[in-house]
């Protein structure tokens, strides 16, 4: 059995979410793999694109502390509660293989891709297939677990798929036009750099600026313009306003901010997606332009992943 799970964007919104401000998250498709399969008396983990494994006998997987296995750590955390919560006691061993096109620690939900995959997986080998809600409540129970702390953002998207407006740690699914719009654009999904920071450290620094009231407000302002818009261009026009509020957040970087100016220059519009401090552009591609976008962007040493909203 396999199951294939998306990753995430933020299209407008970070750190203002933080304050009870709204983000629009994108559901798109890079993608992670879990494979399971059954294998008598065992539990074997294969993080294929790590080339790491891991053997479990049966008995221990109920009791196990995941923080302690590194690289596991969030597929073991996603089996324990997936068993938990179905009251599961495991008579039957399973293998399950991952891997992932996703870029980590980026702010694409690379994480969150394999737990709810990891989720998916158990509960159909089990057959006792879990709905969206209980997918996502589990979802974040893991990631709050493993990193402390957890917003619901990326695990959600990442269910539910398509468009989705957070508030409030609460998510709500977006339908209708804009979703149909979104449908209809391409997009690039740019990895510029390793992160300097983690978010928890990005966070507390925005937390810091005075005046960073006025700037989530003026981004709530543009998601209003942006949920209501039916032209490429001016959505474009509205990603890069998002991203120079941004920049007076303090969390671009100087390559970013080149790698925003080439996407705003040769596509419609582009910004940083995710926490900062390095990680990724999104850019919204103008497909009467795109080889002069990409021949742009190969002179910036970057990794460039084309992508589209995933439903």
């Amino acid at each position: 059995m396999i199951v294939e799970t998306p990753s995430k964007v933020i299209l407008f919104g970070e750190h203002a979410v933080v304050y009870g401000y709204r983000a629009i998250a994108m559901a798109i498709d890079l993608t992670s793999t879990v494979e399971i399969k059954r294998l008598d008396n065992k539990i074997v983990l294969n993080l294929n694109d790590l080339n790491k494994s891991l053997r479990l006998n049966l008995d221990e997987i109920k009791d196990i502390e995941p923080k302690n296995f590194g690289d596991f750590k969030y597929c073991l955390c996603a089996i324990k509660n997936t068993l938990n919560y179905l009251d599961i006691e495991p008579k039957i061993g399973f293998e399950i293989n991952i891997s992932s096109k996703i870029p980590v620690s980026c702010g694409l939900g690379s994480s969150a891709s394999i737990t709810i995959g990891v989720i998916k997986a158990v509960s159909r080998f089990y057959d006792r297939e879990l709905k969206d809600d209980e997918i996502a409540k589990l979802g974040y129970t893991v990631e709050r677990e493993v990193q402390g702390k957890a917003s619901v953002t990326d695990t959600s998207t990442i269910t539910y798929k398509g468009i989705l407006e957070i508030k409030n740690n609460k998510p709500k699914k977006i339908k209708g036009k804009f979703e149909e719009f979104l449908k209809n654009c391409k997009f690039l999904v740019v990895y510029v750099e390793d992160r300097k920071k983690k978010t928890a450290e990005l966070v507390n620094e925005v937390a810091k600026i005075e005046y960073k009231d006025e700037i989530f407000k003026e981004i709530d302002k543009i998601i209003d313009k942006a949920l209501k818009v039916d032209s490429k261009e001016e959505f474009g026009k509205l990603m890069t306003k998002n991203h120079e509020l941004l920049k007076r957040l303090n969390i671009s970087t100087p390559k970013i901010d080149r790698v925003v100016d080439i996407g705003s220059k040769f596509g419609f519009g582009a910004k940083l997606t995710g926490a900062g401090g390095g990680g990724c552009v999104i850019i919204l591609v103008d497909e009467n332009r795109e080889k002069e976008l990409l021949k742009e962007l190969n002179k910036e040493n970057v990794k460039i992943f084309r992508c589209k909203m995933v439903s």
